[in-house]
């Protein structure tokens, strides 16, 4: 950790203390230190690690005992415990321009407003009007700032549009021939299903020339930091961009400690400090070495967890919890991959309302290796798709297909709606017929659990459905779903041999890894789908992917990951008796 961020957290804590109204000394005295660390010119952890911090003159024994803890497990107790009294949101008043120390201590003390949605929501209630230093000018122009904040700076994106743009630039540097290599880092990297910023990792021995071709890229509309090897901007969608530019034979130490998460690398520091150790991005190196060389190769990030005795953990599940333990004791399970998988089990084309005509989609199917795929065509019993009269018709289109792709197995399926009174949008007689049946909910969802739970409970009863789709109904981003008695879904699922949908439909996500994990810890299937209509579509499965990973997924908990007719065995038990 460089002496910047020990700065910053000593000076978060001043500014913390001084909103709820604390000891004016000790928030001087933060402050202070804070000061004397940013100008320091030996780094901070070569004095924590000597025992050495008495040589800051103007640090207190207190202070000490923070700047310890933050060497040890990257965070300050102190610090921790403002937060979690004042609510962790708050650090987010300071990113809107025009409010200062003073009126974020009187929201705070006065009013209990800790966040920038507290703040909205009290300026819209009109519950500031007597507030001094909150005229009606000023608070609509607080509400300007928290609309453009809202916009970009304290805005999360979606995990698919973050990794998109993250890939895009990541493809544009690389272009770049002073550049080596270049790798996406991160909560992208973690698969996290929203993300803050991007974070881009790179090697180059021409770091100056490569960071100031990077800030002057056509997608760059605002430069935040500029460095000779760290700059940071804001790109398309206002979303920040930091670039990284790290020595190459330390990459897979930079790679790992700029992957995070925060949690992780705490555990990770205090596993190697047993060791005799110290972990950064400077690499693995023993603790009390002042030169910080590396104890052997750090290029890949494999060498950096063989370093601290521990099996190599996947990025998806670098949380701090269980991974470490199981690392030391090399039994990580293998994580489903991309290549296991023998299908996808939710595609549609222009035979109901994709974009893409069946063939060209099975080419791009056999491109990826799939040996089978499963079309879910939009089935309804009087909107637009395969309607009853159509079946036969589409079954022979499909069989057709299937005949035409000898190394590829075409399946007939269909895409079904649980209406309201919990029937499925199809003749139950024909979807009798058919391998593979997806329902999901209608549009028109109650505002009662009980209710969407039961209409969905019907649906599966029905011994029809092969694979729940869009569990959830959330959209990610704009809203959670509808309300629903999960775990009764999922006993209800298990019985009737219904699998559950991970798909990696951008707008959805859904199921995510915790409830992934949910279902899995409940018996129930699960399948990993793209829910494309189109080519282009097919890579969302990637991102299914990296939430099952999250939710440590192996092959075996998969179903799609088996041949097609083993599939179609673990689902719908009463029609497979």
């Amino acid at each position: 950790m460089d002496n910047k961020e020990y700065a910053k957290i000593l000076e978060e804590i001043a500014t913390l203390t001084r909103v709820v109204g604390d000891s004016f000394f000790r928030v001087r005295a933060f402050s202070r230190a804070a000061r004397l660390i940013e100008d320091l010119s030996q780094p901070v952890d070569e004095l924590v690690d000597a025992r050495r911090l008495d040589l800051i003159d103007g640090i207190g024994e207190s202070i000490e005992e923070e700047l310890v803890m933050i060497r040890m497990t990257g965070s300050s107790p102190r610090h921790q415990e403002l937060l979690d009294r004042i609510g962790r949101d708050v650090m987010e008043l300071w990113e809107i321009p025009g409010l200062g120390i003073k009126r974020i201590q009187l929201l705070y003390q006065e009013y209990g407003i800790a966040s920038v949605a507290k703040l909205k929501e009290a300026i819209l209630a009109n519950k500031l009007l007597n507030a001094p230093h909150f005229g009606p000018s000023i608070q609509d122009k607080l509400l300007d700032e928290i609309s453009g904040w809202e916009r970009g700076r304290g805005r999360r994106y979606p995990l698919p549009e973050a990794k998109a743009l993250a890939e895009s630039l990541r493809l544009q540097i690389l272009e770049n021939p002073d550049v080596k290599r270049a790798e996406i880092g991160g909560s992208i990297r973690r698969g996290k299903e929203t993300i803050g910023d991007i974070d881009i990792l790179v090697t180059s021995s021409h770091a100056a020339a490569v960071s100031s071709w990077f800030r002057g890229l056509p997608e760059v509309i605002e430069v935040i930091q500029e460095g000779d090897t760290r700059s940071s901007v804001r790109v398309t969608n206002e979303i920040q961009c930091d670039l990284r530019i790290l020595d190459e034979h330390l990459f897979g130490a930079g790679l790992h400690y700029f992957t995070g998460s925060k949690d992780h690398h705490i555990q990770m520091r205090l596993r190697s400090k047993k060791l005799g150790l110290k972990i950064s991005e400077k690499g693995v190196t023993l603790y009390d070495d002042k030169s910080e060389t590396p104890i052997g190769p750090m290029d890949t990030e494999e060498e950096v967890f063989a370093a601290v005795g521990m099996q190599y953990v996947p990025p998806e599940i670098r949380m701090g919890k269980d991974e470490i333990r199981l690392g030391e004791a090399h039994s990580i399970p293998k994580l489903v991959e991309r290549s296991d998988l023998t299908c996808d089990p939710h595609v549609f084309t222009d035979l109901s309302l994709g974009r893409q005509a069946p063939g060209e989609f099975f080419e791009a199917c056999l491109a990826a290796g799939y040996s089978t795929v499963v079309l879910a065509e939009k089935g309804t019993l009087s909107g637009k798709g395969v309607r009853p009269g159509d079946f036969e018709n589409y079954l022979a289109r499909v069989r057709k297909l299937d005949e035409s792709f000898a190394e590829l197995k075409v399946v007939a399926g269909l895409d079904v709606e649980i209406l309201e009174n919990g029937l499925l949008d199809f003749d139950l007689r024909l979807l009798a017929k058919l391998d593979w049946v997806v329902a999901r909910m209608g549009k028109e969802v109650s505002d009662e659990a009980e209710e969407n739970t039961q209409r969905v409970m019907w649906g599966i009863e029905t011994g029809l459905v092969s694979c729940l789709a869009h569990p959830t109904g959330r959209h990610l981003g704009v809203d959670s779903g509808y309300p629903l008695y999960f775990d009764e879904v999922l006993a209800c699922a298990r019985d009737f041999g219904t699998a559950l949908e991970m798909s990696g439909n951008p707008q959805e996500l859904d199921l995510n890894a915790v409830l992934a994990r949910k279902a899995r810890e409940a018996g129930v299937d699960l399948v990993v789908a793209s829910g494309a209509g189109h080519v282009m579509g097919l890579s969302q499965v990637e991102y299914a992917l990296q939430q099952a990973r999250r939710a440590w997924l192996e092959p075996k908990d998969i179903l799609n990951t088996l041949p097609f007719r083993e599939m179609v065995g673990r689902t719908r038990v009463l029609l497979n008796r």
